[in-house]
């Protein structure tokens, strides 16, 4: 059992509490979802509880934490390590080793594990984990999904008593999220396993857990189980906001849990969302039989794609698909065949500082974007790289829109995974490109600050600009996206309409289609009911 009495910190420099009294019991084969808006202390707790914090943090901390006997306080992460694993929010900061299999048998040898017994284990959670055609890989050869994965293995091939995943389902396809979650429960069952997960997509983990933590900026914390919690909570899945809208209750966990409503609730003729193709789309982009190998692995085949100015087009596919690939390969950082022309210029006849002028390029991880000593000279940084001039009150305006209007002082690297995605995404747009593409933007984010960014890309929208976002966030995607395009193996499979995206193909199926088969309705605002209409 994990035990929290009275449990405070403070960072060090900090003038206030991450965490004050907290106190609960977490039952020993139990896994507890923890959840919270950004900055409330999701991390800091779990990280207490592995004696991350305070050892290698620093900081104040009080009161008592007991994992299993032990005493991650006094006793550290070094004893700690032997009953509990931890996959940090960011994977790729967490690998030593450059190859697949040696990364996976690193967590092995530090336990002492003989070779013959390291060779099954590392077998058997490839394999739990369908890794086994990355085994020989580079891990910077891998997607970032697949990386997560690999770090997801390094943990679990130790068997611990404890395993703690922060936002371990953020660079997941919906299918491998899926994979990935079974097995922690087959795990748990079969080994009496106590998981831990931070996530902010609650409409993933769901249907898994068996308590949740919910904690706010106020240091208020609420235990217990899911419906009790949720009902407390003001950033909620799309399934819940249904059921509250509807006043179902008990509140339904998945979709297959959701009452059979009466008849003539809704109305009988199928409601479409309101979204309209542009009119005469302009072309800013023209992408003609884009393909792109790694030696002899084909990784792109033959992709032809417009991108139209004003409008959101939405990436999605399984992880390794090729969608970092397609975006790398657009800005010509990959060699490639192909035609790539932004109105009318071949931009393989352009160089890469001139290419960046008109096309921003957030990647999955932003601390490759930032190396300044604060917010506000990485927005210098990119002007002065554009020969644009600098208005200090003009950038700290510019920093609301992000909500980052206070923190223009701070150090990136200090800031939070949601925090340094946000000021990496001002620092690639301060100049004012035409054409953005953002991959995976919404990593570590909650539901408020997703929709404060759905806000933004709206607004970028309104302005004329092009947007290609990559994720598999698909609730998000169907709240903004004008159009979808869906890659698997290299391949484009499917680009249209994001009604036809989200209720026809089955992996990207909103919760809100699910619930509402036939109606066209794809987020919680399309469900209307008969009193809706009539008033």
């Amino acid at each position: 059992m994990i035990k929290i009495n009275a449990l405070s910190f403070q960072y060090p420099q900090s003038s206030h509490k991450v965490l004050d009294n907290v106190s609960l019991e977490i039952p020993p084969g139990t896994l507890t979802l923890v959840t919270g808006a950004s900055g409330s202390g999701k991390s800091t707790l779990l990280r207490c509880i592995n004696g991350l914090v305070p050892h290698f943090s620093g900081g104040t901390i009080s009161g008592q934490i007991q994992v299993f006997g032990f005493d991650p306080i006094h006793e550290g992460v070094e004893v700690l390590a032997n009953i509990v694993s931890f996959v940090f929010q960011e994977p790729e900061a967490q690998f030593i080793f450059d190859v697949v299999e040696d990364e996976i048998a690193f967590s092995l040898e530090n336990l002492g594990v003989s070779r013959s017994e390291m060779g099954l284990r590392i077998d058997e959670v490839l394999h739990q984990l369908h890794l086994q055609d990355l085994r020989y890989r580079k891990i910077n050869h891998i997607s970032g999904g697949e990386q997560q994965k690999v770090a997801i293995a390094s943990a679990l091939v130790t068997r611990p008593k404890v395993l703690i995943l922060d936002e371990p389902t953020s660079q997941l396809d919906p299918t491998a999220a899926d994979e990935v979650l079974k097995l922690i429960l087959e795990l748990r069952s079969q080994l009496n396993l106590t998981v831990l997960i931070s996530e902010h997509r609650l409409e993933r983990l769901l249907p898994y857990v068996d308590r949740m933590i919910n904690l706010t900026s106020s240091q208020t914390v609420t235990y217990g189980l899911p419906q009790d919690v949720l009902h407390s909570m003001v950033q909620v899945p799309p399934i819940i906001e249904i059921a509250q809208k509807l006043g179902v209750s008990p509140l339904p966990l998945a979709p297959e849990a959701f009452p059979n409503l009466p008849a003539g609730k809704f109305p009988s003729v199928s409601s479409q969302s309101q979204r309209t193709p542009i009119e005469k789309p302009e072309t800013l982009l023209s992408i003609q039989l884009l393909s792109t190998s790694f030696g002899d692995q084909q990784i792109l085949k033959d992709i032809t794609l417009d991108i139209h100015k004003g409008e959101i087009l939405v990436m999605m596919g399984p992880n390794g698909a090729g969608k970092t690939t397609v975006l790398r390969s657009i800005l010509q950082m990959i060699p490639s065949s192909g035609n790539v022309i932004y109105r009318d210029v071949h931009l393989e006849n352009m160089g890469f500082s001139e290419i960046i002028q008109h096309i921003a390029y957030l990647p999955q991880n932003p601390n490759d974007l930032l190396f300044a000593e604060t917010i506000i000279d990485e927005l210098k940084i990119t002007l002065k790289n554009h020969s644009r001039d600098i208005n200090k009150d003009n950038l700290c305006e510019f920093l609301g829109h992000f909500g980052l209007e206070d923190k223009g002082g701070r150090y990136p690297r200090d800031l939070s995974v949601g925090e340094r995605q946000r000021t990496a995404l001002a620092a690639i747009t301060v100049h004012n490109p035409e054409i953005i593409f953002l991959d995976e933007p919404t990593r570590g984010l909650d539901y408020q600050a997703k929709k404060a960014l759905s806000g933004l890309f709206q607004h970028w929208r309104k302005h004329r600009k092009a947007i290609i976002v990559v994720t598999h966030d698909i609730e998000f995607a169907a709240q903004l996206a004008d159009r979808v395009a869906i890659l698997e193996r290299g391949k484009l499979v499917f680009s249209g309409s994001p009604i036809t995206a989200f209720t026809t193909f089955p992996a990207y199926q909103t919760q809100t289609a699910r619930l509402f088969p036939g109606t066209g309705w794809i987020v919680p605002e399309d469900v209307v009911t008969d009193t809706d209409q009539n008033t």
